[in-house]
């Protein structure tokens, strides 16, 4: 496992295939605390700073409106955006928490296998198989407790946490 140490990671992505010179595997343990952590890295990495800070920043301006005796449409439509984008980036946490969290209930035993060799890396568990090319990972999150490999544009959303790396050890969701 000692070319998953995040000191090893560090770079572009496209470097991933070359660091598996031989076949290595990891037996990856999971957790809801894991799956919790991975959902939320990856909202608010996908939200963003600015996101969060616009969330707190309208209602602070809708009430200097209202204090000021705003015209009411213009009250109206900062309420609306208030409501909206809050919604908006609650859904997104909620809607890929539960997806995530019905794969890992699918689950009998919370493990799975990590294969990697030079082209490609292997996830097994009980409930299901799959095989990528490294050419395939688009991007690498790195956060303190986890990393998220995205493997598409089009698939990293429906694949909150198909790949999660977390500190030394390996740990993995299959998610479809």
């Amino acid at each position: 496992m000692l070319w998953l140490q995040s000191s090893v990671l560090v770079g572009r992505v496209a470097e991933l295939g070359s660091l598996a010179t031989m076949s290595h595997e990891a037996t990856l343990i999971y957790s809801e605390s894991l799956l919790r952590q991975a959902v939320f890295a990856f909202w608010r990495r996908s939200v963003g700073i600015g996101f969060i800070l616009m969330l707190v920043a309208l209602p602070v301006t809708l009430g200097v409106l209202v204090a000021q005796g705003a015209a009411s449409w213009l009250i109206g439509a900062v309420a609306a955006v208030v409501v909206i984008a809050t919604a908006l980036a609650a859904a997104l946490y909620v809607v890929y928490y539960l997806k995530s969290l019905r794969k890992f209930r699918q689950m009998d035993k919370p493990q799975a296998t990590f294969r990697a060799d030079e082209s490609s890396f292997t996830m097994s568990s009980d409930i299901g198989t799959t095989t990528l090319q490294w050419s395939a990972v688009k991007e690498l999150w790195q956060f303190s407790s986890v990393w998220l490999l995205l493997y598409s544009k089009a698939r990293s959303l429906n694949s909150i946490v198909r790949h999660v790396l977390a500190g030394e050890t390996c740990r993995t969701f299959p998610m479809n």
